[in-house]
């Protein structure tokens, strides 16, 4: 049985053709789009990376830290939205997941 909050219109993220998590959007702030980040089965595959990534975005990307935003560029992240009507799947230029927080930046 769906839950309410999956009715609502969201994006459904897909790391490597495998869908990740949903993203509800919040507010847009200048070239990103913040959302609330639902994890779903397959996040805990790809956590370990986003939190890699997160931390080296922080840091400024030093050379020694960009591992895991090379693995998940490799890997290919697109946004599908939940209803065909809401548009296109697309590749967001960079997304950020930060506990039940994400960033993307289309």
């Amino acid at each position: 049985m769906r839950s309410s909050e999956e009715d609502k219109l969201h994006l459904i993220m897909h790391v490597g053709g495998v869908p990740v998590g949903r993203l509800y959007f919040v507010i847009a702030d200048m070239f990103w789009s913040k959302c609330r980040f639902e994890p779903l089965d397959a996040w805990e595959s790809v956590r370990s990376l986003f939190e890699q990534h997160e931390e080296a975005a922080k840091q400024g990307f030093p050379i020694d830290k960009i591992a895991a935003t090379a693995e998940i560029l490799d890997r290919g992240v697109e946004l599908h939205p939940s209803s065909p009507e809401a548009g296109m799947p697309f590749k967001p230029f960079m997304v950020y997941v930060d506990g039940g927080t994400a960033k993307y930046r289309h």
